[in-house]
C-alpha cells in the first residue's frame, strides 16, 4: 500500500509540472462549464443540472483518465523506464495502479472544479431530488473511472499505436456515455453498446439524483455499474498477467 501510494504522490507531482496536463485540469473544466452552460442554459433545471453542472465535469475527468492511461505508458517506453518499472520487485501493476489514482485526484480536482464555474457564472440553483444518491454514485464513478484507467493501461503497454488509440476513443466515449447529451438520440444498436459502458450508468445514476426515482432503480443502477466495474477489474487482472508473460518472452516492452 505505501508503495502504491507513494506512486500516486510522484505521479502527481509529474502530471501537474507539464504544461499540457495543466491545461487539461485547470482550463478545460473551465472552458467545457461555460460550453455545456450556454448550451443548456435555456432547457429545464434538471437538464442544465444533468449535462452543463455534473455531465461537463465527468467528461474532463474522463479526459484526464484516458490520456494519463495510455501517455504515460508511451511515456515510460520512450523515457527508457519501462523495463525498470515492469522488473521493479514492487510490482509493475502496483506501480501502474498508484499513477492511475494521482491522476484519478486531479480528475476530481477537475471535476469539482467544472461544478464550481458552472454554479458561479450561470448562478444555478442546486436542487437534488437524492443528494446521498448522487454522493453514492459519484464514488462508485470515481472506482469506476480507476477500473477503467488500470483496464487501458495494461491494455495500452504492449501497444505499438497508444497516442492513436488515446485520440480515437476520448470523444467517442463522451458521446457514446451520454455525458453532455442523452444517448437516447442514438440508433438502438449503438444504445446496446452505450450500456455496457460504465459512465453510461454513471450518467444513468446521477439522472435519478436529479429528477427522482423509485428505490428500485436507484438499487439497480447502482449494482449495474458495480457489476462493470467488477468485470473491469477482472479484465484488468488477468491482462497484467498476460502481459507479464508475452513480455518475457517476446522482449520488445521497450519497442514503439
Amino acid at each position: 500500500m505505501r508503495a502504491i501510494l507513494m506512486s500516486a504522490r510522484v505521479q502527481m507531482k509529474q502530471s501537474i509540472a507539464r504544461p499540457m496536463f495543466r491545461f487539461c485540469i485547470f482550463i478545460g473544466p473551465i472552458l467545457s462549464g461555460i460550453l455545456l452552460g450556454m448550451i443548456y442554459q435555456n432547457r429545464s433545471i434538471e437538464d442544465f443540472m444533468l449535462y452543463a453542472f455534473i455531465g461537463a465535469g465527468i467528461s474532463t475527468f474522463w479526459g484526464s483518465i484516458c490520456f494519463s492511461s495510455a501517455s504515460d505508458m508511451d511515456r515510460e517506453k520512450w523515457m527508457g523506464t519501462m523495463p525498470m518499472i515492469f522488473t521493479s520487485p514492487i510490482g509493475f501493476e502496483n506501480i501502474i495502479f498508484g499513477k492511475i489514482l494521482g491522476n484519478t485526484f486531479w480528475g476530481m480536482f477537475s471535476f469539482c472544479l467544472n461544478m464550481l464555474t458552472v454554479k458561479i457564472l450561470f448562478n444555478i440553483n442546486i436542487v437534488f431530488s437524492n443528494f446521498l444518491y448522487f454522493i453514492l454514485i459519484t464514488l462508485l464513478m470515481i472506482i469506476s473511472m480507476i477500473a477503467v484507467g488500470f483496464m487501458m493501461a495494461g491494455l495500452f503497454t504492449l501497444s505499438r499505436k497508444i497516442s492513436v488509440l488515446m485520440n480515437v476513443i476520448d470523444y467517442p466515449i463522451i458521446m457514446l456515455t451520454g455525458m453532455v447529451f442523452p444517448i437516447s438520440i442514438f440508433p438502438k444498436f449503438i444504445q446496446y453498446f452505450s450500456y455496457l459502458l460504465s459512465p453510461t450508468w454513471a450518467m444513468e445514476g446521477y439522472k435519478l439524483a436529479v429528477q427522482g426515482g423509485s428505490n428500485e432503480e436507484l438499487l439497480r443502477v447502482a449494482l449495474i455499474l458495480v457489476s462493470i466495474t467488477t468485470i473491469y477489474f477482472i479484465i484488468s487482472i488477468f491482462s497484467f498477467k498476460k502481459i507479464k508473460k508475452l513480455c518475457v518472452v517476446n522482449g520488445t516492452l521497450e519497442v514503439f
